[in-house]
C-alpha cells in the first residue's frame, strides 16, 4: 500500500466521486413497480424473523415519492452495496428517499413494524453501519445538494450530499468549512459524529460548526434542531451520531478559506522512520492553528515502511513557507511536493472509486502526546498508522458544549489495512485487531465515526456527556429503533 492508497483509508467517511459509477447512487429516485413484490423475510429489532406481507411493502412503495428496492429487484446487489467491500450483508428493503416525505414515511414504517433500521448517507462507515441484514436502509443518496448564502457565510446542504458538493460550491464564494480529508465523504456520517478535516484546526470541527438542521425523529416528527429550537436534540446531535434521527438538511457556518492553500506530502526514506517520528512529536503540538499535519507510516509488501507528512497551511502564505522551510531543514525529506493548490484540489487527492474492490478495516483513538514508548510501537508494529494532529480550535469547545467530549490536544492515532480477497477478511480483521490490541493501550477514547468497539467502550467514551445523552435518547427513541451505530442506549 502507497502513501495514495492509504490516504483513501485514512481520515475519512464515505465513497469517492466517479463520474459514471456514481450515476447509480446519485440519480433522481425514480418509483420502480411492484406488482411482483412477494411476502419478504426480515429481521425486526429484537433480532428475530418476520414475515413482510406483500401488501405492507406495496403499500409503502406507493406512498413514495421515491422506491423501494428489493432482492427482486434488477440493481439491488448494486443498491446494497457500500464503499467498504468487507460489508456484504442483505437488506430486506431499501428506500431510496426523494425528500424529507419519503424518509418520514420510511421511519414510520420501519417503527410500526419494529424493523432494523440502518440509514445510509454517504456509505462509507468502516463497521457497516449504513448497511443491515434482513433490515431496512434508508437511503439518502439522492437526496443532495447545496445552496451557498454569501452574505451570511452559510450554506444549506441536503442530508445526502458529499463534502464535496459543499467545498465546490463554498469555493465559488473562497469560503470553505472543516469537512472531513475527502471530496466524497457524506456530510451526515462526518457531522453527526464529529467531523475533522483540514480546517479544524483553525476552525473546529465539522460539528462545531453546524447552525441548526432539520431532523427526523423516531416517531417520524420532522423538528428544526439549534441553540434555541429543540437545543437538547441540536446539543446531542453534535457528536452523538446518528443515534437520534435522521438529519434531511444542514445549515452550516463558512469561513474565508482559499481559494489557495499551501499543501502537499512530504516524503521520507524508511532509514529516518524514528528521527521523523522524534522530530514530529516536538514541532507538532507548536504548529500554529492554519497548520494541519498528518503523518503516516506505510508498510510496503515486504514489510519495509515508510514515512510521510502531510502538511496544508491555511493562513498567509509565506508564514506558511517558512514553516515549510522549518520543517524541510530539521527533517531532510527525500522529496516533496508542498505548493500553492487549490483548495478543492486538496480535498479531491485521496479520492478513489465509489464502491471499491478492496476490504478495509480502519479503527483511531486519542493519544495526549506522542510518547518515546509510542514511537516504538509505532516503529515496531507491521500495520499501516497514521498521527493527525488535533488541537487548535478544537480545543476551544468544551467538552460538555456539545455531546462531542474529545476535546483535548494530542493526536488521533488510527490504524488502517485493506486487502483484496474476501477469503481473506476473517484473517486480516483478527490480524488488525491484533495490532489496534498492541496500540490501544495508548489511547484514551476513540473517535466514533472510526470506531469497532463493543458496547461497553462506547458506553464509556462518550464520558460525562453519557448521562445526558441516554436521558435524551430515552425521549426521543426509547425503542432505540436508531441502533446502527455507536449506539446509545437508552436510560432506564
Amino acid at each position: 500500500m502507497n502513501r495514495r492508497e492509504f490516504c483513501r483509508v485514512s481520515f475519512k467517511s464515505a465513497a469517492a466521486v466517479a463520474a459514471l459509477s456514481a450515476a447509480p447512487l446519485r440519480g433522481v429516485a425514480t418509483q420502480a413497480g411492484t406488482s411482483g413484490v412477494k411476502d419478504i423475510l426480515a429481521v425486526n429489532l429484537s433480532g428475530e424473523t418476520t414475515v413482510l406481507g406483500a401488501a405492507a411493502v406495496k403499500e409503502l412503495a406507493g406512498s413514495l415519492h421515491g422506491r423501494v428496492i428489493t432482492v427482486s429487484d434488477r440493481d439491488y446487489n448494486q443498491a446494497r452495496r457500500i464503499w467498504n467491500r468487507m460489508i456484504d450483508r442483505r437488506p430486506a428493503l431499501i428506500v431510496r428517499c426523494a425528500g424529507a416525505a419519503d424518509v418520514q414515511r420510511a421511519v414510520s414504517f420501519s417503527r410500526e413494524h419494529e424493523l432494523l433500521l440502518a440509514v445510509r448517507g454517504g456509505g462509507h462507515s468502516f463497521a457497516g453501519y449504513s448497511m443491515c441484514n434482513g433490515g431496512v436502509v434508508l437511503d439518502l443518496s439522492a437526496l443532495y445538494g447545496v445552496r451557498v448564502d454569501p452574505a451570511n457565510r452559510s450554506a444549506q446542504v441536503a442530508g445526502g450530499s458529499w463534502i464535496g458538493d459543499l467545498d465546490w460550491e463554498a469555493q465559488q464564494y473562497d469560503l470553505a468549512t472543516p469537512m472531513g480529508r475527502v471530496s466524497n465523504t457524506g456530510v451526515g456520517g462526518l457531522t453527526l459524529g464529529g467531523g475533522y478535516g483540514r480546517l479544524s484546526r483553525l476552525y473546529g470541527l465539522a460539528c462545531d460548526n453546524l447552525i441548526s438542521a432539520d431532523l427526523i425523529t423516531a416517531d417520524a416528527t420532522l423538528r428544526h434542531v439549534s441553540a434555541t429550537e429543540n437545543p437538547e436534540l441540536f446539543w446531542a446531535i453534535r457528536g452523538g451520531g446518528g443515534n437520534f434521527g435522521v438529519v434531511t438538511y444542514f445549515d452550516y457556518r463558512l469561513h474565508p478559506v482559499g481559494p489557495q492553500v499551501l499543501a502537499g506530502t512530504l516524503t521520507y526514506g524508511s532509514n529516518q522512520l524514528r528521527a521523523v517520528l522524534e522530530h514530529y512529536a516536538e514541532f507538532a503540538p507548536h504548529a500554529p492553528r492554519e497548520l494541519t499535519l498528518d503523518l503516516s507510516v506505510v508498510s510496503d509488501g515486504d514489510g519495509v515502511r515508510t514515512p510521510y507528512i502531510m502538511f496544508c497551511f491555511a493562513g498567509n502564505t509565506r508564514d506558511g513557507e517558512a514553516l515549510l522551510r522549518s520543517l524541510r531543514s530539521a527533517t531532510r525529506p527525500g522529496s516533496d511536493d508542498v505548493k500553492a493548490r487549490d483548495y478543492v484540489d486538496v480535498q479531491r487527492e485521496g479520492d478513489g472509486p465509489v464502491l471499491s474492490d478492496r476490504a478495509v478495516y480502519s479503527t483511531a483513538g486519542y493519544v495526549r502526546e506522542l510518547t518515546p514508548e509510542l514511537v516504538n510501537a509505532v516503529i515496531h508494529e507491521p500495520g499501516n498508522v497514521a498521527l493527525l494532529l488535533m488541537g487548535g480550535a478544537i480545543s476551544d469547545t468544551a467538552p460538555s458544549e456539545t455531546a462531542f467530549a474529545h476535546r483535548g490536544g494530542g493526536f488521533l492515532l488510527q490504524l488502517s489495512t485493506e486487502w483484496q480477497e474476501a477469503s481473506e477478511n476473517e484473517r486480516r480483521r483478527a490480524e488488525a485487531q491484533g495490532s489496534w490490541d498492541r496500540l490501544s493501550r495508548f489511547t484514551q477514547g476513540f473517535y466514533t465515526n472510526l470506531t469497532n468497539a463493543d458496547q461497553k467502550s462506547i458506553d464509556d467514551n462518550f464520558g460525562p456527556n453519557r448521562a445526558r445523552l441516554m436521558q435524551i435518547k430515552k425521549q426521543f427513541d426509547s425503542g432505540n429503533l436508531f441502533r446502527m451505530n455507536a449506539n446509545i442506549v437508552p436510560a432506564p
